[in-house]
């Protein structure tokens, strides 16, 4: 998608070398090529749902020198999570789970997560801080976010060992 095919390019700049896992569901393989054409580095591009645990431990087992994972995967449309609120609990939480048991059983303990700020629900102010309480979500998307995030606090504690960036904002515009 938009933001993870800008993050790649960046990390790649600054030599990182890159795994990208897509459904394809926000964005189209032509970003493999873009990236190339900005980066002049071809990514390992695989076609993966994360929802989809086997292809996904296939990828971990063929890359096992993977170290961090930045974790964009989710649908993101607020009013198409009210319309369809259990597909977006099963997409988003279960893809998660997945994502973070494939990372477990490889000893991957480094994951950035793209929540949102919808996490804060209606705020009491603005601009938000990172420090304002979350919760009373307004929608299942913010919800989703919300859950997933209880989650990596709930593996944090019993696997202190692994280092857990989330990511909070409002929708991202802009170019390359």
């Amino acid at each position: 998608g938009y933001i993870g095919s800008h993050t790649v390019v960046e990390l790649i700049k600054q030599g990182y070398e890159v795994v990208v896992v897509d459904n394809l569901s926000n964005s189209k393989e032509q970003m493999v090529d873009q990236i190339e054409s900005i980066t002049g580095v071809r990514v390992k591009f695989y076609k993966v749902d994360l929802l989809d645990k086997e292809k996904l431990d296939e990828i971990f087992k063929n890359h096992p020198d993977i170290e961090d994972v930045i974790h964009f995967a989710g649908a993101k449309a607020v009013g198409e999570s009210v319309q369809i609120p259990l597909w977006y609990y099963e997409n988003n939480i279960m893809s998660s789970i997945n994502l973070l048991n494939v990372m477990m059983k490889y000893g991957v303990r480094n994951i950035i997560f793209s929540s949102s700020a919808t996490v804060y629900g209606n705020p009491k102010r603005v601009p938000i801080l990172e420090s304002d309480k979350v919760g009373g979500t307004t929608n299942p998307y913010g919800t989703t976010k919300l859950v997933i995030e209880g989650i990596l606090k709930d593996v944090h504690k019993v696997h202190p060992e692994m280092n857990i960036a989330l990511l909070r904002y409002f929708n991202p515009i802009g170019a390359n």
